[in-house]
């Protein structure tokens, strides 16, 4: 399962020497997002992978891993744009993945 634009919704500050000297002083990790944009997310469920009992756990893990990039590959743009994600969620075009 992937959800797309997550990335486009929420950002860092991209300004990191204010929160380090923040950081150096306080030790607290303080730093903050922004977002909560108005991006459309859409959610894509992968194809199912099989139980079979004779692989082990990382076998599990790496087929899994493979799957989720698998599905990152084939519908985030990459390198993302808050702009394109903000237009895609006024697009009236019915779109057919």
């Amino acid at each position: 399962m992937y959800t797309q634009n997550v990335r486009e919704g929420y950002r860092m500050f991209k300004e990191r020497r204010f929160f380090r000297q923040l950081y150096e002083s306080t030790r607290l990790p303080f730093t903050p997002p922004y977002g909560g944009l108005p991006v459309k997310f859409r959610t894509y469920i992968g194809e199912p992978i099989p139980y079979d009992p004779n692989i082990t756990t990382d076998e599990l893990v790496e087929k899994t891993k493979t799957a989720v990039q698998a599905l990152i590959k084939k519908h985030q743009t990459i390198p993302g744009s808050i702009w394109k994600a903000l237009l895609d969620r006024f697009d009236k075009r019915c779109k057919s993945d």
